[in-house]
């Protein structure tokens, strides 16, 4: 699955300098976690489905092979919004009674008497609930009025599944699926298989009956129905897809394109070609809260914005399509071929694919550097992690309901991470072997994570399982300390923390050290109770984690840092974000001086490599967020000063020829200038977003989205109203979508309260509606909580179950009000405890951001005594 918008955020964050255990156990014990009993377990299910989809209604029948492996009285089955008609054994005893338990989703089938170990055939008669969010199985409209078409998808991940059929709806039970669905007629249904027969009803449907799936977990069964085109090619005997609303699936062709390519790349990396005979990724309109694609084994699906491209696309849209693809289809090998026995190990689904996207797109569009821009998620992650609401990479699950917490930056990113530190410790090639190995042997089972470091340590030429061990069992972030030595520069460890914390905690951490221009490099392990001394020049200025393959934060003694800086401009793109990412988090939390990012900044403005300096612009603009509304002058005028400069040299309309990362570049400082009230900046996107008014054609592509987004932030109610209609307008559900989020963007409080009463009018497509109160809590996070709160039923009611609890805690991050702290515990009182992790993340960085507020005056005193 790819995270979009809950993650969007965190990048934005400060996080507190507070900390919680260090370890935690490999994973919850079999014992403490709630999952159904294991005596029953499924072979094959046989699900018929006939929707209504104008009704959101649907019926089923499910035809269950299962084994008893001991005796029982009780088959017991997960369901959700599912109503049972009747059920039915077939050794003809007693039809059962069915008991449901609400708070567990669960339907136990109770027998008479006990049934003996043996085979049996449970058939089972339901109906179902269509939503109108991604869970289970949901509708999607297109169009307005009478050119209005409606979708029918299914999102199962991660315990949705029993929301569409009765059964066990756990990652560890695999089973085979035969799927068939009552097809209205003229609709396409597509599932994880291709069609193995079609058979016309007496209604005019017809049945549409799939073969059937290998073995595989509930989670990614897949069903969509609808008015739907199909291109596709064939590519190693496999026939790839891309399904869409009739008339758009030609806008997927860049992403065909970018699936032939990937297909045979991972046959040969996995070392197992994939093992079905097609692949599909079906588009869908509107959106999620918690997800933006979704790898159901054979049958992806993706939001419109992540598969398919409008004719004027830009080059960072190309890059999205072209990652969320490399991502879902990596997860066609890590996450279904081979999947986690239980959401502990969610990692290994997640982590994994998001490295394997940044890899493939590396390997086939170099241009871009996806490396250096996963750098950014890298730091989003660390971010998250120094928090006291962060977890280990593999964190204890007790129940379902607590896995959608783990959904976050701590599994993806800080996941591919690790990752990526362990192929540069081991070695590409030996890496992998490893990885081939792995698939091999747990091709259509279930693992837990020793089970890949054992496959990695049986080809390493270094000890890998204490390296993994102690990247991924506890949470935090390690500090190398960096200091010159007689010998040449000596090595320390510690946690990231602010001064006055003594944080415990040790990693077994590869480090590689390298002065600009030399050959010799160090590389060794350093921990806390393992320094180590790296040899390096009399005078030299070595960088510490070069090439940023590691890890950690690095802490350089001052002596050393000013001979880094001065030669900041010569150093490799990558050592350059390390040390502005590294100089803003130490700031932050005293750890080192506040300037010492603020005259980094200044140098770095200068260099040329685009993605430099989007990381410049974001992190100037974020940093500015720190003031209070009424202060900030003078920072906002150095960062002005810092940024203003490289858009006149790369101009406001994009150039012929320019490098891919150009448009992205431009579009950050233009947002960042806006936000940090560069007068020039407003007006001429107020003048550009007037024109476009009667001119539409005068703006398009990621120039259009970057204009009105800052008219949006200064909108009055004349601008408010002109977003206002041209959401209306819009036929294109993505940037409708994107519209009306904008509604939620102004500064002036009377028009953020216009955009939440729009959120709840029934106007927004339901899927859109949460996003406005999302994005006025950028700058009101208090009164969209607030606002939210009031009106919980009708919010919960937009939203996907398994991202409630994180939607309303999300919205509480950007607070500074002390006050805030008592609501995020009222609200958590109300939740289970299993999902209040959102609440403790949200608590911390209000907790940060009240104190890293009182030391911006440091600052402030950099700047009166540096101007210019």
């Amino acid at each position: 699955m790819k995270l979009l918008s809950l993650l969007a955020a965190a990048s934005l964050a400060f996080v507190a300098p507070a900390w919680t255990a260090t370890a935690a156990p490999n994973a919850a014990a079999a014992s403490d976690r709630i999952v159904l009993p294991t005596e029953v377990a499924p072979e094959r299910y046989e699900i018929r489905i006939a929707p209504d989809a104008e009704r959101l209604v649907f019926r089923g029948q499910a035809r269950i092979a299962l084994v008893v492996k001991r005796p029982t009285d009780r088959i017991v089955l997960n369901t959700a919004d599912l109503a049972i008609q009747s059920a039915s054994l077939s050794d003809g005893a007693a039809p059962p009674r069915v008991v449901f338990d609400q708070e567990q989703q669960t339907a136990a089938f109770v027998f008479p008497e006990k049934l003996a170990p043996g085979r049996y055939t449970l058939d089972v008669a339901y109906t179902g609930k269509i939503y109108q969010q991604a869970s289970g199985l949901f509708a999607l409209d297109s169009g307005t009025g009478a050119g209005r078409t409606r979708g029918l998808f299914t999102q199962f991940e991660n315990s949705d599944a029993r929301r569409f059929a009765p059964l066990w709806d756990e990652p560890g039970i695999k089973a085979v699926f035969a799927l068939t669905v009552e097809a209205p007629a003229g609709q396409m249904a597509i599932s994880n298989m291709p069609v193995a027969r079609e058979r016309p009803l007496a209604d005019g449907r017809t049945a549409v009956t799939f073969a059937d799936t290998p073995k595989m977990s509930s989670y990614l069964l897949f069903l969509a129905l609808g008015d739907f085109e199909r291109i596709h090619r064939q590519v190693g005997g496999v026939d790839i897809g891309v399904v869409a609303r009739r008339g758009q699936a030609e806008k997927g062709r860049f992403a065909l394109d970018a699936a032939a390519d990937l297909l045979g790349y991972y046959n040969d990396y996995f070392g197992v070609p994939f093992p079905l005979p097609k692949l599909d990724m079906v588009a869908g309109p509107g959106e999620s809260q918690f997800f933006g694609a979704m790898e159901n084994w054979g049958a992806i699906f993706a939001f419109d914005r992540d598969l398919l491209l409008e004719p004027a696309s830009t080059p960072a849209e190309r890059q999205r399509v072209y990652t969320v693809t490399a991502h879902e289809m990596a997860h066609q090998w890590f996450g279904d071929l081979v999947t986690m026995a239980w959401w502990d190990d969610l990692w290994l689904n997640e982590g994994f694919a998001s490295w394997m996207e940044t890899k493939a797109a590396d390997r086939f569009h170099p241009e871009w550097k996806m490396s250096l821009q996963a750098m950014a998620s890298r730091e989003q992650a660390m971010r998250i992690d120094a928090g006291a609401g962060s977890h280990p990479v593999i964190t204890p699950i007790r129940d379902v309901f607590a896995a959608s917490n783990a959904f976050d930056a701590i599994t993806y990113q800080k996941g591919e991470a690790v990752v990526r530190m362990l192929e540069r410790y081991v070695g590409e090639d030996a890496f992998r072997a490893g990885i081939r190995s792995y698939m091999t042997r747990y091709a259509y089972g279930n693992t837990t994570t020793d089970q890949l470091w054992a496959e990695l340590e049986r080809v390493s030429p270094r000890p890998v399982t204490q390296v993994a061990h102690d990247f991924t069992l506890q949470s935090g972030v390690p500090m190398i300390r960096a200091e010159p030595a007689a010998a040449g520069l000596r090595l320390t460890q510690s946690r990231f923390a602010s001064g006055h914390l003594q944080a415990k905690g040790s990693w077994l951490t590869p480090v590689r050290v390298a002065a600009p221009g030399q050959p010799d490099n160090w590389t060794g392990l350093v921990s806390r109770t393992r320094p180590q001394t790296a040899p390096a020049a009399a005078g030299a200025a070595p960088i510490v984690n070069a090439g940023q393959g590691g890890y950690f934060r690095t802490r350089y003694a001052p002596e050393l840092w000013t001979r880094i800086t001065p030669r900041f401009a010569q150093l490799e793109p990558a050592d350059q974000l390390g040390l502005l990412y590294d100089a803003r988090a130490l700031g932050e939390t005293g750890l080192a001086p506040i300037g010492d990012f603020l005259a980094l900044a200044r140098t770095a403005a200068d260099v040329d490599e685009p993605v430099v300096l989007s990381a410049v612009a974001t992190q100037l603009s974020t940093l500015g967020r720190a003031y209070p509304q009424d202060g900030g002058e003078a920072y906002r005028a150095y960062a002005r000063a810092r940024l203003a400069p490289i858009l006149a040299r790369i101009g406001w309309d994009p150039r012929p020829g320019e490098a891919d990362n150009v448009p992205g570049l431009r579009d950050d400082l233009i947002r960042g200038l806006g936000e940090l009230d560069d007068a020039g900046v407003r007006a001429e996107a107020r003048r550009r977003f007037e024109a476009s008014l009667s001119a539409p054609d005068s703006l398009s592509g990621a120039l259009e989205a970057t204009i009105q987004s800052v008219a949006a932030r200064q909108a009055d109610a004349a601008v408010w109203d002109e977003l206002h209609d041209l959401a209306r307008k819009e036929e294109v559900t993505r940037d409708r979508s994107r519209l009306y989020r904008l509604l939620g963007a102004a500064k002036d409080p009377a028009l953020a309260d216009r955009a939440l009463a729009l959120a709840l009018s029934g106007e927004p497509p339901p899927t859109t509606a949460p996003s406005i109160i999302e994005s006025v809590s950028v700058l009101f996070p208090d009164k969209a909580f607030d606002f939210a709160l009031a009106h919980r039923a009708q919010v919960e009611a937009l939203l996907e179950p398994t991202s409630r609890a994180i939607f309303f805690t999300k919205l509480a991050r950007g607070s500074r009000d002390a006050a805030m702290l008592k609501k995020l515990d009222a609200l958590a009182a109300t939740l289970p405890a299993s999902s209040r992790g959102g609440a403790r993340k949200a608590a911390a960085e209000i907790r940060h951001r009240r104190e890293f507020e009182k030391r911006l005056i440091e600052a402030d005193r950099w700047l009166a005594a540096h101007p210019g």
